[in-house]
């Protein structure tokens, strides 16, 4: 008896483990693609301050990247706009550092709750 119990062992195993080949085999395989940011379609809005946002930011930042930016108080944008030019040298005067905070609020601002 116990020489049967070994080889009916393997057997069984050998059956589960070409079963569960067969079966995953016939399985449909998806494959998932990832896409580039860089052709992800991204818009943010076209009022004032958009130009000269897209003409200094955009050099280091995609679109989306700001997007999905949670939306800060103008101290933050000012402190994240300030350390862009100061840590990171963007190239902003401070005329249009302004400009590119105002449009930042607007965009990605916090709403004043009184």
């Amino acid at each position: 008896m116990k020489k049967l119990i070994i080889p009916s062992v393997v057997v069984f195993c050998l059956v589960i483990i070409f079963s569960c080949k067969e079966k995953s085999a016939d399985e449909t395989v998806v494959k998932k693609e990832a896409v580039p940011l860089e052709n992800v379609i991204t818009v943010l809005p076209d009022s004032t301050g958009y130009k000269v946002f897209e003409s200094n930011c955009r050099i280091c930042h995609s679109l989306r990247y700001i997007q999905m930016q949670p939306n800060f108080s103008r101290k933050n944008w000012e402190k994240i706009v300030d350390k862009m030019r100061k840590n990171f040298g963007a190239p902003i005067d401070s005329i249009n550092a302004k400009i590119v905070v105002d449009y930042l609020c607007k965009i990605k601002g916090q709403v004043a709750t009184h």
